[in-house]
């Protein structure tokens, strides 16, 4: 059996063992759907009724697997985090740089590396105890004991970035004037309901927001 099979093989095994484990501390409040999922799950048992309950394994607490899975996600929700914050879609492949000098984080990593660049979209993965040969516009994400990297030329097309932010400074420009003429008008203020003039008020606040961050977006690409 080749490290393939043996994978395979663990995979099922643990899927298998974690439902029936489950399947039989759920019994007593759903007696009738797990017997049904029991008897046609496995042969080694005639009923889930009559099975043996579920003991505790000390064998079974993987307390350095859980850490090294926390890490990996924390990593993974990081970098999905910056990536959305600046519009980078899921297709867009970026080398992944992470910073640690902590030996037993990049170690973590370095098992990890195949499934952690496919949930980091990842075109590749570098571990490494310093930012030696990391760009200095790189974007980051910080997780416990380690910096996670990414070139800001491979996330975003800056042409095109910055093309796609001045059609929104103009957009929220033209709305901006709409909102502040509607307020500013005093016919509309003194025959407006008081709901609609907070509307206004409230959208008028939220497109300074959103102009100042465009405008500060604008700065950073230039």
């Amino acid at each position: 059996m080749d490290d393939k099979d043996q994978t395979k093989a663990a995979a099922i095994w643990t899927l298998k063992t974690v439902l029936i484990n489950s399947l039989k501390l759920l019994h007593p409040y759903m007696p009738f759907l797990t017997e049904e999922i029991f008897c046609n799950l496995q042969d080694e048992e005639e009923s889930i009724m009559i099975s043996s309950w579920p003991e505790y394994k000390e064998e079974w607490n993987f307390d350095t697997e859980e850490h090294a899975v926390e890490t990996i996600k924390e990593a993974v929700r990081g970098i999905r985090n910056v990536r959305t914050s600046m519009n980078v879609p899921p297709s867009k492949k970026a080398k992944v740089y992470v910073v640690s000098e902590n030996q037993e984080i990049l170690d973590i990593f370095e098992h990890s590396k195949v499934f952690f660049a496919t949930l980091g979209y990842a075109s590749e993965v570098y571990l490494q105890k310093d930012k030696n040969g990391i760009a200095d516009d790189a974007v980051s994400a910080v997780i416990h004991q380690a910096v996670i990297y990414m070139p800001f030329a491979e996330l975003v097309d800056i042409e095109k970035e910055v093309e796609r932010l001045k059609k929104e400074e103009e957009r929220l420009g033209k709305e901006l004037a709409r909102v502040e003429g509607m307020l500013n008008n005093e016919k509309f203020v003194s025959k407006a309901p008081a709901a609609k003039i907070e509307e206004e008020k409230a959208k008028l606040e939220k497109y300074a927001q959103m102009m100042d961050q465009v405008k500060e977006r604008l700065s950073q690409l230039s």
